[in-house]
C-alpha cells in the first residue's frame, strides 16, 4: 500500500505540473533563488515520506480472551442466538464498508459462539477491508480472533500460525503493548502445550516489553504464568510468592476504583490470583494462609458467569480442610466441582479432579470407588487423547489397582507412553515449522518489499528527473518571455516619456500664453473699460438712465473680463499649491467693516478635483465672501468642506442679515450658477431675513 500512495503521488504530482502549473507560479520559482529548483525534489521526498502514513486502528487489550473460560454448548447457542440477527444486517448492507466497528465487535462476540460460519464470513469481509485499507493493526487482531476460535476448537497448530501472523503485523505497526499481548497467549499456548522452556523465552520477551507498563493487565497475568515454571525447590515457590503477593497487593488498592481492571474481569483476575497464591500455599504446607485467600477467592468468584474459577477454588478449598483435619469427608463438595468441569467441556481438570478423589478413597481403603473415579479419568484421558494424563492414569491403575487387567494396562502404558511421544514429538515438529515458515514468509516478503521500494524509488528518480528538466526548460523559455517583455516595456516607457516630455513642454507653453493673455487682459482691456466707465459717469446727457445702463453694462463687462483674466492666472497657481492651502488662504485674507470672524474646515483630499473644477470653485466661494463682506453684516462666516453620500460638499455658512435680492446680488447669484453649471455641480441657498445664508455646492465624487 506505501508502494501504491507512492506512486499515485508520483503521477498525482505530474498531472499538477503538466495541467495546473500556472504563469504566476513560475514567475515565483523564476524570481525566487536558483537553489529553491534543487529544493523541490527534496519537498516532494519529503511530503512523501511523512505524508503516506498507514490507517492504524487503536489497540485496546482483548480482555475476554485474556480471561477466557469454555463455554458450554447452550451458552455458544445463546451467543449466537444474540448477534446473528445483526451479522447478516451488516453482510447484507451496502454500507458495510462504513461499519468495520460493528463487523470487529461482533467477530469478538462470534468467536465463543456455535454460529461458525456468520463468524467465517465476518471474518472473510473484514480482511479484506484491512487488506483494501492496509489497517494491518485491525488485521493483526483479526488474527488473534482467529487464533481465539481456534484455540477453543483445541487445533493449536492454526491457533500458533494465527498468533505468528499477528506477531509479524504488530512488529511491523511498531505497536508495542499489542506485540506484547500476542506474545503472552503465544507463551500461554506454549506452556499449555508443555514446551515450557519456549514458552518461558517468550514471556521474557513480552514482559521486558511491559515492564514500561506495570498496571497493564497482561503484565499481571504474565507475571502469574512466571510463577508457574520453576517449583523445584521451596525457595523458587517463596520467590514466586513474593511476585504474586506484589500483584495481589496491586489489585486490592484498586478494588472499587476500577483502573486497570474493569468491575466483572477485576474479578475474575483477583479470584484467580487469590488461587494461585493459596496453591503456593499448600505446596509450602502453610494451609492456614492458603485457606484464606481461597476463601478471599471465592468471595469475589460468586457473582462470576464463568465457574471454572469457582470450581478450582472449591477444590483447594476442601483439599486444605481435610489436609488440616477438620473435613473428613469431601468428596461430595469435590463432585460439584467436577461436574462444573464436565459441564463447561473441560477434561483436562476433570482427568485430575478424578485422579485425586480416587487417591482419596484409596487413602480411606474403598478400592471400588478408588478404582471407579481412576476409570472415569482413564476414559477422559482417551477420548480427548491426553496421553500424558492417560499415562498417569494408568501409573496409578497399576501401582493402586495390580490385580485390574495388568497385562493389558502394561500394554496400554507402553502403547500411551509412545503415542505421547509421538503426540509431543508431532507438536513441536508443527509449531517449529509453523514458526520456519513464518519466518521464511517474513523474509521473503522483505525482500520483496526492498525490491518494490527500490523500483519505486528508481520510477520515483525519473519522475522527479523529468519535473526538474521539464521546470528548467520552462525557466528559460519563460526568462527568455520576461527578457522580451522587459525590452518591449523599456521601449515602451522611452516612448512614454518623450510623450509626456512633450506635453510638459506644451503645457508650460500654454501656461505662459495662459498668463500674457491674462497679463494683457488684466493691463490692458481692463483698464480701457474702467477708462471708458470713469469717461462715461462724467459725461453730461440728457438721457440719465440710458447713460446708467451703459455704465452697468461697462462694470458687467469689466467683472467678466477680470474673471477671464483670473481664470487664465489660476492655472499658474494651482501648480504650485494645494487647493485646500489656496482655500484657506482665502479665507485668511478676507477683511470688512464688520470685522467678520471667517473660519475654515476641511476634512477630505481635494487634489482629486480637476483645475477646472477647483478654478470654478474658488472664484464661487470668492463670490460668496465679496458678498458676505458687502451686504451681509454678518459677525462670523464659515466655509466648511465634507464627503457625504458620494458627493463633495462645500458649505458657505454666516449669521448676518440674510440675502435681498438687488439688481447688483442677481449678477453676482448668476455668476455663481453659470460656473456650478460648468462644473456639474448641484447649488442650493437657504437663506432668512436676519438669521443668516447658507450656500451648498455639492460636486458627485464619481465626476471627479
Amino acid at each position: 500500500m506505501m508502494e501504491h500512495l507512492f506512486f499515485f503521488f508520483s503521477l498525482s504530482f505530474i498531472y499538477c505540473t503538466f495541467s495546473k502549473l500556472s504563469s504566476f507560479t513560475l514567475m515565483f520559482i523564476h524570481k525566487a533563488k536558483p537553489s529553491f529548483i534543487y529544493i523541490l525534489p527534496i519537498v516532494f521526498i519529503f511530503f512523501f515520506l511523512f505524508g503516506c502514513n498507514r490507517k492504524q486502528t487503536i489497540h485496546q487489550t482483548d480482555l475476554d480472551n485474556l480471561y477466557a473460560y469454555k463455554r458450554t454448548q447452550i451458552q455458544k447457542d445463546s451467543i449466537a442466538n444474540k448477534y446473528s440477527k445483526a451479522g447478516y444486517e451488516i453482510l447484507q448492507s451496502d454500507q458495510s464498508k462504513k461499519k468495520n466497528k460493528q463487523i470487529d465487535s461482533l467477530i469478538s462476540k462470534l468467536r465463543w459462539s456455535s454460529n461458525t460460519e456468520l463468524f467465517f464470513k465476518l471474518v472473510k469481509t473484514a480482511e479484506q477491508q484491512a487488506k483494501e485499507q492496509y489497517d494491518i493493526s485491525r488485521l493483526a487482531h483479526l488474527y488473534e480472533n482467529m487464533a481465539v476460535y481456534y484455540h477453543d476448537e483445541q487445533q493449536l497448530d492454526s491457533v500458533y500460525t494465527y498468533y505468528l501472523k499477528a506477531e509479524h503485523l504488530y512488529k511491523e505497526s511498531k505497536d508495542s503493548i499489542a506485540l506484547a499481548e500476542n506474545i503472552y497467549y503465544q507463551a500461554r499456548l506454549l506452556y499449555e502445550v508443555d514446551l515450557y522452556q519456549e514458552s518461558e523465552s517468550k514471556l521474557d520477551f513480552a514482559l521486558n516489553i511491559l515492564k514500561k507498563d506495570p498496571k497493564n493487565p497482561i503484565n499481571i497475568e504474565a507475571n502469574q504464568l512466571k510463577t508457574f515454571y520453576k517449583k523445584e525447590t521451596d525457595k523458587d515457590i517463596i520467590q514466586g510468592l513474593i511476585v504474586l503477593e506484589q500483584i495481589y497487593y496491586q489489585l486490592k488498592k484498586d478494588k472499587g476504583i476500577y483502573t486497570i481492571l474493569p468491575k466483572e474481569k477485576f474479578n475474575l483476575a483477583f479470584a484467580n490470583l487469590c488461587l494461585n497464591i493459596a496453591l503456593n500455599y499448600i505446596d509450602l504446607g502453610q494451609l492456614s494462609k492458603a485457606k484464606d485467600f481461597c476463601l478471599e477467592g471465592l468471595d469475589n468468584a460468586k457473582n462470576i458467569k464463568a465457574n471454572q474459577i469457582q470450581a478450582h477454588l472449591n477444590w483447594s478449598y476442601h483439599k486444605i480442610l481435610y489436609q488440616q483435619g477438620l473435613q473428613k469427608n469431601i468428596v461430595n463438595d469435590l463432585i460439584d466441582s467436577y461436574n462444573t468441569y464436565i459441564e463447561l467441556n473441560h477434561p483436562f481438570y476433570a482427568i485430575s479432579l478424578s485422579t485425586y478423589i480416587a487417591e482419596l478413597y484409596r487413602e480411606q481403603n474403598q478400592t471400588y470407588q478408588s478404582l471407579n473415579w481412576l476409570l472415569k479419568a482413564y476414559e477422559l484421558a482417551d477420548k480427548n487423547k491426553f496421553y500424558k494424563q492417560k499415562k498417569e492414569v494408568i501409573q496409578q491403575l497399576l501401582e493402586a489397582h495390580p490385580t485390574y487387567e495388568t497385562q493389558e494396562l502394561i500394554a496400554e502404558l507402553v502403547n500411551t507412553s509412545y503415542f505421547m511421544e509421538e503426540q509431543q514429538n508431532k507438536i513441536v515438529k508443527s509449531f517449529t515449522k509453523i514458526e520456519f515458515d513464518t519466518f521464511i514468509l517474513e523474509q521473503e516478503n522483505s525482500i520483496l518489499k526492498q525490491r518494490v521500494i527500490l523500483l519505486y524509488f528508481i520510477i520515483t528518480s525519473v519522475i522527479i528527473s523529468f519535473i526538474f528538466i521539464f521546470i528548467v526548460v520552462r525557466l528559460r523559455i519563460k526568462n527568455r518571455e520576461l527578457i522580451y517583455a522587459n525590452d518591449k516595456q523599456q521601449k515602451n516607457e522611452q516612448i512614454l516619456n518623450l510623450i509626456l516630455e512633450k506635453e510638459n513642454i506644451e503645457n508650460q507653453t500654454i501656461l505662459k500664453e495662459r498668463n500674457r493673455i491674462a497679463r494683457d487682459l488684466h493691463d490692458g482691456v481692463v483698464n480701457s473699460i474702467f477708462t471708458l466707465r470713469f469717461n462715461t459717469q462724467l459725461l453730461q446727457i440728457p438721457n440719465e438712465e440710458l447713460k446708467n445702463s451703459l455704465i452697468k453694462e461697462l462694470i458687467h463687462l469689466e467683472h467678466v473680463i477680470r474673471n477671464i483674466s483670473h481664470s487664465f492666472a489660476y492655472h499658474d497657481v494651482l501648480q504650485n499649491k494645494s487647493f485646500e492651502k489656496l482655500l484657506n488662504e482665502l479665507v485668511n485674507k478676507q477683511n470688512n467693516e464688520n470685522k467678520t470672524d471667517y473660519s475654515f474646515e476641511c476634512n477630505i483630499n481635494l487634489e482629486y478635483l480637476t483645475n477646472h473644477q477647483k478654478i470654478n470653485i474658488y472664484l464661487i466661494i470668492q463670490e460668496c465672501f465679496q458678498n458676505v463682506n458687502k451686504h451681509a453684516n454678518a459677525s462670523k462666516c464659515k466655509l466648511h468642506v465634507a464627503f457625504e453620500n458620494n458627493y463633495i460638499i462645500f458649505s458657505i455658512k454666516d449669521n448676518g442679515l440674510g440675502m435681498k435680492y438687488n439688481s447688483n446680488h442677481g449678477i453676482g447669484l448668476k455668476n455663481i450658477k453659470e460656473r456650478a453649471d460648468n462644473i456639474s455641480a448641484k447649488l442650493k441657498i437657504e437663506s432668512e431675513s436676519n438669521k443668516g445664508t447658507t450656500l451648498l455646492l455639492s460636486i458627485l465624487a464619481e465626476s471627479i
